[in-house]
């Protein structure tokens, strides 16, 4: 199989004299605007605005370089010229950590109403401003908030690091071939039984290889985020992820109540999977995404492609072409190989107007699935390349929207391609593995880390860990999988959990399922007055908190109802999909 490597050239040609001379000028910006912003010298007007434009200028060219270095390093992640220059990235953005405390503490002292009434850069950038003076209430003074800045480059950023080895590199033997730790997770969608259980036991063993110090690792990062959070008086992790993800509690809690009251739906088809399977004690965890029906068929990535551009382009043409470009400017890293990272993500890069979408791309029905879901956030990153710099980043919950949307688009568009009722029990089969995933998966997921975040004051031990990631399993899945044979080691997959700044990293995507779905059934109402106000709402999501982007397709997420809704839609599968299971 011939790798299909994604062309990064459009960023740099390689770690060159002129990536090089970009990271000298960006040093110099910094440098230039950390003077700016300690010594103010100016009228209020003239000293906000010429610190924004500092901020276009250094968002625009520090992101080029610093995706440059990131992308390089997924694709190997023991390339040490692209994780140094990372380090000296990080050190570069230390040089406004002082600066920056000094100019949100400033704006906690002047009215930005006013001011955005006499200067259009102030108005166009108002949002953000009023984020940066709210926050400013948890900063430290200056010289604590540099001093955390260079020590979690020691800390949290290198424990971060710790997983990413640990499991990239980890060689797993199965049936006496050495595979990558994404190929054996990819065997998870196996046709044989055999070969799914083989590949479950192979992985539980492998991850005794390494789960003392990614333990550790794990530990020392939510140890620091309590201890952080606490100095800067946020009520919780969560507090903090809250106001990160511009979402109020209000939202959250609605919609965890509604997945919550769900899951005995979702168990009633796990078990008749597990029926329809052979298994008496619910589905095992290496069954959970068993192929079912009668499409067995693995694709080869042409026809993956040829799949995703027909779906997209039965919704528009416009959204067709957008694929296709992705597919014929190289923008996509497709195959599984050593040292590179696990899973699939996109990196939108407005400031050359494209993306880049790393896959690890085995064949299986759900790998066309995930290629529609990561094209889903590219053409997110297509909405937003127009607006200005300071508005190219959408919070976590906003970011699975379009991805999640394609990903409905790309399994209606299954449907219709099949008339054989095994063959439907198939797709609508897969599309509920996805669901159950992100409903009910990650409500476990969000259980273990407020678990793990309540006793990060002290070490906890991989015992604990697989001890309450089983717990939360059982309390999300109910009797639908089999209690003997569940994972208990999620905790080490996910990359999610590790990392300092992005704590509960779960829910968004349960968010994106659902406000997706409630999305996709407006679409399906009315196309064509809803093809004319999505892309407005996507370009919405880096300028508005999630409560406004929502109302703007007249949708209420603080209740409770919008989210049984969209459950509902799921819910519809779940009927059809039992009944097909029972009759087969």
């Amino acid at each position: 199989m011939k790798q299909i490597n994604w062309d990064l050239n459009d960023l740099y040609k390689g770690f060159d004299e002129t990536f090089k001379n970009d990271l000298n000028k960006l040093d110099k910006l910094v440098k230039e605007m950390a003077n700016h912003l300690s010594n103010k010298t100016t009228d209020d007007i003239t000293y906000i605005e010429k610190a924004l434009k500092y901020d276009e200028e250094i968002t625009i060219l520090g992101r080029t370089i610093g995706s440059f270095a990131s992308l390089s390093s997924a694709t190997d992640v023991s390339n040490n010229e692209a994780l140094g220059y990372l380090s000296k990235l990080s050190a570069i953005y230390r040089q406004l950590t002082k600066p920056n405390v000094i100019f949100s503490r400033y704006l906690t002292t002047i009215n930005l109403d006013e001011l955005a009434k006499s200067s259009k850069l102030i108005n166009l950038y108002v949002y953000n401003l009023k984020k940066d003076q709210d926050n400013a209430k948890h900063l430290l003074t200056e010289q604590e908030e540099d001093l955390y800045a260079k020590l979690s480059e020691l800390g949290s950023r290198s424990w971060t690091q710790v997983q990413t080895l640990a499991t990239a590199n980890l060689m797993i033997e199965v049936d006496g071939k050495e595979l990558t730790f994404s190929d054996v997770r990819n065997l998870a969608y196996d046709n044989d039984q055999n070969v799914r259980r083989t590949a479950y036991k192979k992985e539980l063993e492998a991850y005794e290889k390494v789960d003392d110090f990614v333990a550790l690792a794990l530990t020392n990062i939510k140890r620091e985020v309590n201890t952080i959070n606490e100095l800067k008086g946020y009520e919780s992790a969560l507090d903090k992820t809250l106001k990160q993800s511009n979402m109020r509690k209000e939202t959250l809690d609605a919609m965890l109540s509604a997945m919550h009251d769900f899951r005995p739906n979702f168990a009633n088809y796990l078990k008749a999977k597990a029926n329809y399977l052979g298994h008496k004690d619910g589905l095992p965890w290496y069954d959970l995404f068993a192929p079912v029906g009668n499409l067995s068929k693995t694709y080869t990535y042409d026809e993956a492609k040829d799949l995703v551009f027909n779906a997209f382009t039965s919704y528009t043409p416009a959204l067709g072409n957008f694929a296709k470009k992705a597919f014929d400017k190289n923008w996509i890293d497709v195959y599984p190989k050593k040292g590179k990272r696990g899973g699939a993500f996109c990196s939108n890069q407005p400031q050359i107007g494209q993306s880049r979408i790393l896959l690890n791309f085995t064949g299986a029905l759900d790998n066309v699935s995930t290629l529609a879901h990561e094209l889903g956030h590219a053409y997110h990153g297509e909405m937003i390349k127009d607006n200005h710099p300071l508005h190219w980043s959408y919070s976590m919950p906003l970011a699975e929207t379009a991805s999640i949307f394609c990903e409905a688009i790309m399994n209606d568009y299954l449907l219709t391609q099949v008339n054989d009722k095994k063959e439907r029990l198939s797709i609508l089969e897969m599309g509920l593995q996805g669901d159950t995933q992100v409903i009910i998966d990650i409500l476990s997921r969000f259980k273990f880390e407020s678990k793990l975040l309540e006793n990060a004051n002290r070490p906890i031990s991989k015992h604990e860990m697989n001890t309450w990631m089983l717990e939360a399993q059982k309390e999300s899945y109910l009797d639908g999988l089999d209690p003997k044979q569940l994972h208990p080691y999620m905790w080490l997959v996910k990359g999610h959990y590790y990392s300092a700044g992005l704590n509960f990293y779960n829910f968004p995507y349960a968010f994106g399922l659902l406000f997706g779905k409630g999305l996709y059934a407006q679409y399906l109402k009315d196309k064509e007055s809803f093809i004319k106000n999505y892309d407005k709402l996507l370009k919405l999501t880096t300028q508005a908190d999630a409560e406004d982007v929502a109302l703007s397709m007249g949708i209420d997420i603080t209740k409770k109802s919008f989210w049984m809704d969209s459950l509902s839609m799921i819910d519809l599968n779940i009927q059809e999909v039992i009944e097909l299971l029972q009759k087969n």
